[in-house]
């Protein structure tokens, strides 16, 4: 607790802001030697203000230290700072590295393995949820953790081919960690705790604010060594991480979609100027320089008849959802074996029905 009431007490100085206390913490890097120590040499220091060296020398705390510190009891919350050896340091690199990350679960852990960014629309489509669960599984088995943002669509998906495959996942908030938003996630955000980590800059008890979202998303990218776009328009936030991505020297990966559906606008942009085009799973553990002789063999196919095999080709080689009347189209069948073979190809788990009467690969 002393280490905590130290590093709120230099995040809450009145004056320093964050470049101050980042230029305070190269030269003295633990406030618990300082903070409350008034015959530190840090306050001999001509530079620093006088009101900031009233405020450290004599510990002063956030008006609501009380309730941040009955929180951080109760969810049995770690915290990981700007000076901590764990301290990520490509997150130090970036544009407002946060002071203090609060965490529930085993945030260290999972930093240890490969980090992926794995971001899209909450307005997800059955084509993006589907190609999210089947892209990610077998790169969740090469000791990959999967990084987001907790959000319901695309996020949620990500999290939870994670948690399937018992792989580490970190989720990123907009809230404190003692929080779960949406509250529909809160038994995953409780499968990710297992497995993984909540992670905040946000102080325990802070609300899920609009403005929290934009932030958090630089984050994201910054925990990850890749950041894969699934959906999500032209203006939505996943198209923000992919900035925050590309701002960070990080490689930005993208799920071409369909050129008329809102979702796919970012992603397809993204394609177009430069981002690698993701299409199978091996295209993302190519990504991460993992080996591919493990996945190469994970999906098996069913055996298919002749017919079944081209309707499932149709389905490999557009990569979207397809209608029943695409499909009628596209093979020539007349109805009735059309729809034999579709059952055939849903029961043998190779395609499920998406939503009507539209069919997605499985």
């Amino acid at each position: 607790m002393e280490r905590l009431q130290a590093w709120l007490c230099l995040k809450s100085s009145p004056r320093l802001k964050l470049k101050g206390s980042i230029d305070l913490l190269e030269k003295y890097p633990d406030p618990l030697e300082f903070v409350g120590q008034p015959e530190h040499p840090l306050y001999r220091e001509s530079w620093l203000d006088e009101e900031d060296r009233l405020h450290l020398s004599q510990g002063v705390l956030p008006e609501n230290f009380p309730q941040i510190a009955k929180l951080y009891q109760h969810y049995d919350i770690g915290i990981m700072t700007y000076t901590d050896e764990a301290y990520p340091p490509w997150l130090r690199e970036i544009v407002g590295p946060p002071l203090l990350l609060y965490y529930r679960g085993d945030l260290p852990a999972a930093l240890q393995r490969i980090c992926l960014g794995v971001v899209g629309t909450r307005k997800a489509t059955a084509y993006g949820r589907n190609c999210c669960a089947r892209l990610l599984e077998p790169v969740c088995r090469q000791q990959v953790t999967i990084v987001s943002g907790l959000a319901l669509g695309i996020d949620s998906a990500a999290h939870q081919a994670a948690v399937q495959a018992g792989c580490p996942t970190i989720a990123v908030l907009g809230c404190g960690v003692d929080r779960v938003y949406p509250s529909q996630n809160y038994e995953l955000a409780e499968k990710i705790v297992a497995n993984g980590a909540l992670v905040s800059e946000y102080d325990p008890g802070s609300r899920p604010d609009p403005w929290n979202f934009p932030a958090r998303n630089r984050i994201i990218s910054a925990l990850s060594q890749k950041v894969f776009i699934v959906e999500g328009p032209l203006s939505s936030g996943a198209m923000l991480t992919a900035k925050y991505a590309l701002d960070q020297n990080r490689d930005v990966l993208a799920l071409p979609g369909e050129i008329t559906h809102p979702n796919s606008q970012g992603p397809n942009y993204l394609i177009k100027n430069g981002a690698q085009c993701v299409t199978c799973p091996e295209d993302i553990l190519d990504a991460l320089g993992l080996d591919q002789a493990e996945s190469a063999q994970m999906e098996v196919v069913p055996e298919l008849s002749e017919d079944e095999q081209a309707v499932y080709d149709l389905f490999r080689d557009r990569q979207r959802e397809l209608s029943f009347d695409e499909l009628l189209l596209a093979t020539g069948h007349g109805f009735g074996k059309l729809s034999t073979l579709l059952l055939n190809l849903e029961l043998k788990g190779c395609i499920c029905r998406s939503g009507g009467n539209s069919f997605v690969l499985a």
